[in-house]
């Protein structure tokens, strides 16, 4: 049948992936830092990301809030008959 061999060849690599050992993990560190410094740096370098993208949200909402304030008292005015 021609239909069988991509059957087969899939259970094959699945029987290899599953009954092949897995490789020892390592106990011992490989280029970790986590001294004193490093953990100052992570912890500086996240409060200042957090502290630029909150103040780009807030400038993006002013912007936003301004737009529509704008556009409703030109509609204001228009109702009014006020012009443009």
């Amino acid at each position: 049948m021609p239909g069988s061999a991509p059957r087969v060849a899939a259970l094959l690599w699945a029987l290899l992936i599953a009954l092949t050992p897995a490789a020892a993990a390592s106990a011992r560190p490989t280029g970790s830092a986590d001294g004193p410094a490093d953990v100052a740096l992570a912890i500086g370098l996240t409060t200042a990301a957090a502290v630029v993208t909150g103040l780009w949200l807030r400038s993006r909402y002013r912007r936003d809030a301004e737009a529509r304030s704008a556009d409703a008292e030109k509609a204001t005015r228009r109702a009014e008959g006020g012009g443009r």
